[in-house]
């Protein structure tokens, strides 16, 4: 009997009926049979059906069995509990308010229960914030003043569950999936409510025994967190018959960000067995903060990143995979580096510079929530300086050549489709830590803005942006890190041989008020260097160039160091740019650098040409 090998290479439907006729066809009681027109066709349809459908589910079995291969939700987790690795749940947005309560009937000190209630309002909908313990605050009169009080958006929910050891692998599932895991509270009643017991979180089984109340979070199944208990080794095991209650905030998560107008609906007084009044509310800091619940691809890339830290922060990737891992939701990048690469050196400090989520600057109770995280895992407390990005803005000038004959597109709509292609550009390319900028892939997302551009003519510099206090002195250091595209005069030309300001200017800014020493405002001023490293600010009258201020600062050409002494103004529209044109068109960054390009400073033209 004749016997063929199935070919393998190759597990479709089409491929898999055409091997079963190869082999048919080969057998010497088969020779003669026509496979396609007879009944047999259609039990060869079943089989290569059926082979097909267990090809594909040992396929995608094997492909879970994996982390890197995993596309299911609960197989991903499942391989992260394996590292050590817990996904990143919701988390709330946090505001800070401060606000003045005036009582009746109320002595001191006054009480804010967990739990009291505010409201904000954005374009997404009508959001409550509480308070996530109980403060209390003392007044020697009538009056409170409530500083910085920390809310957080959500409401409280509870499960409650029985200690039962006859049932067998007993779990304490979570029932919500829009859990902020930083607000569970675990208390465990036993003795028939003799005793009340809150047990803390852990993570490692360091320090534990079998008297430790711990317990353990892990990620479970349908995007679920379960609670663990100890084994009675480490950690105690709660007495049977026992009461599990476990207290959380359900959030919306990133849906209440940016909120900055709040109302309280507790009913404070009568917390306190009396009456107030509350002045209006003053929002110190913006609801901020939020994330919804960690995607896939996300716990693909931290999940080994944290195991490799084991539980310490030594190198500089243990301080990043720390902070994403744990505020991946609110930090959306961050850059270690050493305190002796400061411009102020300090040795032996780790410099953590941060990127927040959805803003510029991370507020100051995110930092000091990630400082007091750190303090588990590094020996010497006082080792984390933590800093702010220091931003730099891409200003760009396009001249864009379309062909009219390839699209039927207005000047106006190939404007709009070059600013969504420079957009995106910057959001993938730009944006985070060490990702400078590539002038050829720029001007490269420009020209496929669209299929009708045939050319473009662009020109960029960098800026900075200012925003002094009012009517105040200040100096500032602005560091362009990258050299100017300055032409030096001859040898033995100086300003005090030749006229100054021969050549454009390296360094210009946009409009202020300056105020001079004599108090006197002079509006529409502007920054220009005059090319050789001294700054001035002028103002142009009756098309005059006319200096206000000499010596107004300097700038160091080779490194685009910039000084400003003492800028004094009483005016300027959301911040001041200094521009200043660098020598090559690829921008470098390092440090605590980030660019980004922001379309208020872009300006596209947009000129039709025909074939």
């Amino acid at each position: 009997m004749a016997n063929s090998s199935l070919i393998l290479t190759s597990l479709d439907f089409d491929t898999l009926k055409q091997n079963f006729k190869t082999y048919l066809s080969s057998q010497s009681v088969f020779q003669d049979y026509n496979f396609d027109a007879s009944n047999i066709s259609v039990l060869l349809d079943v089989m290569s059906y059926n082979s097909y459908l267990n090809s594909f589910y040992l396929n995608m079995v094997a492909s879970e069995m994996f982390l890197d291969s995993a596309q299911k939700y609960d197989s991903v987790v499942s391989h992260a509990k394996e590292l050590n690795y817990i996904p990143r749940s919701y988390s709330s947005a946090e505001a800070e308010l401060s606000f003045t309560i005036t009582t009746n009937g109320i002595q001191s000190p006054l009480y804010i229960k967990k739990g009291s209630k505010f409201s904000g309002v954005n374009s997404n909908g009508s959001f409550t914030f509480i308070t996530d313990s109980e403060q209390s605050f003392v007044s020697t009169n009538s009056t409170y003043s409530i500083a910085n009080l920390q809310i957080y958006e959500g409401s409280l929910f509870t499960d409650s569950f029985f200690v039962d050891y006859t049932v067998e692998n007993q779990r304490f599932l979570l029932s919500n999936i829009n859990i902020d895991t930083n607000s569970i509270s675990v208390n465990v009643i036993e003795n028939n409510g003799l005793s009340n017991t809150t047990f803390s979180r852990a993570e490692t089984l360091f320090g534990s025994d079998s008297s430790s109340q711990i317990y353990f979070l892990q990620g479970a199944e349908n995007n679920k967190y379960e609670i663990i208990f100890g084994d009675g080794l480490f950690g105690r095991q709660p007495l049977n018959a026992s009461i599990v209650s476990v207290q959380y905030r359900v959030t919306s998560g990133t849906d209440a960000l940016g909120i900055s107008n709040f109302t309280l609906v507790q009913d404070i007084g009568a917390d306190n067995n009396g009456y107030i009044s509350i002045s209006d509310i003053a929002v110190t800091a913006n609801s901020s903060g939020a994330a919804n619940q960690e995607s896939i691809d996300s716990i693909k890339f931290s999940a080994p990143r944290y195991f490799a830290t084991q539980q310490r922060a030594v190198a500089s990737d243990d301080y990043a995979s720390l902070v994403l891992s744990n505020f991946g939701g609110v930090i959306s990048d961050v850059n270690v580096y050493g305190g002796q690469d400061l411009p102020t050196k300090l040795y032996g400090r780790v410099v953590l510079c941060l990127k927040p989520a959805g803003s510029l600057i991370a507020p100051n109770y995110v930092k000091d929530e990630i400082t007091n995280y750190l303090l588990n895992y590094i020996s010497l407390p006082t080792r984390v300086l933590i800093t702010d990005p220091d931003y730099l803005y891409i200003d760009v000038s396009s001249v864009v050549q379309y062909n009219t004959s390839a699209t039927t597109k207005l000047s106006v709509d190939i404007q709009n489709a070059v600013r969504t292609a420079i957009k995106q550009f910057s959001t993938t390319n730009l944006e985070v830590f060490n990702n400078d900028f590539r002038y050829s892939k720029f001007v490269y997302a420009i020209d496929n803005a669209d299929p009708s551009i045939t050319s473009n003519s662009t020109e960029i510099n960098i800026s900075k942006r200012l925003t002094p206090t009012l009517n105040y002195p200040t100096s500032y250091v602005l560091n362009f890190n990258n050299a100017t595209e300055i032409e030096m005069a001859s040898p033995g030309y100086s300003p005090s041989t030749s006229s100054r300001f021969y050549d454009e200017p390296v360094v210009t800014s946009s409009a202020f008020t300056y105020v001079g020493s004599d108090g006197n405002s002079v509006d529409f001023c502007y920054y220009r260097d005059d090319n050789f490293g001294i700054l001035v600010i002028y103002k142009v009258i009756n098309n005059v160039f006319t200096i206000v201020q000499d010596n107004a600062g300097t700038i160091d050409y080779n490194t685009g160091l910039i000084n400003i002494n003492n800028l004094t103004t009483s005016y300027y529209n959301n911040y001041i740019s200094i521009y200043m044109a660098p020598m090559n068109k690829d921008i470098v960054v390092s440090q605590d650098k980030i660019l980004l390009i922001d379309l208020a400073d872009v300006d596209i033209s947009a000129i039709p040409t025909q074939k």
